[in-house]
Protein backbone atom coordinates (compact mmCIF):
# COMPACT_ATOMS: atom_id res chain seq x y z
CA UNK A 1 0.00 0.00 0.00
CA UNK A 2 2.65 2.26 1.05
CA UNK A 3 4.16 1.45 -2.50
CA UNK A 4 1.76 2.82 -4.13
CA UNK A 5 1.52 6.31 -2.35
CA UNK A 6 4.64 6.98 -3.17
CA UNK A 7 4.61 6.07 -6.95
CA UNK A 8 1.66 8.59 -7.01
CA UNK A 9 3.35 11.10 -5.01
CA UNK A 10 1.47 10.66 -1.79
CA UNK A 11 3.46 11.59 1.44
CA UNK A 12 1.20 10.19 3.90
CA UNK A 13 -0.63 7.14 4.47
CA UNK A 14 -3.58 7.24 6.65
CA UNK A 15 -5.45 4.39 8.37
CA UNK A 16 -8.24 3.68 10.96
CA UNK A 17 -8.89 0.93 13.07
CA UNK A 18 -11.72 -0.09 15.65
CA UNK A 19 -10.21 0.02 19.10
CA UNK A 20 -10.12 -2.20 22.14
CA UNK A 21 -7.82 -5.60 23.43
CA UNK A 22 -7.60 -7.48 20.12
CA UNK A 23 -7.91 -4.87 17.59
CA UNK A 24 -4.83 -3.94 15.38
CA UNK A 25 -3.83 -1.01 17.05
CA UNK A 26 -0.80 -2.54 18.25
CA UNK A 27 0.57 -3.52 14.60
CA UNK A 28 -0.24 -0.39 13.18
CA UNK A 29 2.21 1.28 16.21
CA UNK A 30 4.88 -1.60 15.18
CA UNK A 31 4.75 0.12 11.83
CA UNK A 32 5.20 3.36 12.47
CA UNK A 33 1.53 4.85 12.53
CA UNK A 34 0.53 7.10 14.89
CA UNK A 35 -2.79 8.51 16.06
CA UNK A 36 -3.54 11.62 14.98
CA UNK A 37 -6.11 12.21 17.92
CA UNK A 38 -9.43 12.23 15.74
CA UNK A 39 -11.93 9.45 14.76
CA UNK A 40 -13.90 8.53 12.21
CA UNK A 41 -16.92 6.28 12.97
CA UNK A 42 -15.87 4.97 15.98
CA UNK A 43 -12.45 3.69 14.54
CA UNK A 44 -9.12 5.38 15.26
CA UNK A 45 -7.53 7.51 12.72
CA UNK A 46 -3.58 7.23 12.42
CA UNK A 47 -1.03 8.82 9.65
CA UNK A 48 2.13 8.14 8.59
CA UNK A 49 4.52 9.89 6.81
CA UNK A 50 6.00 8.35 3.94
CA UNK A 51 9.69 9.17 2.85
Amino acid sequence: MAAEIRRRGGTRLTVAWHPGEDGPEGFHLRLGVRPTGETSGGQTVGEMELP
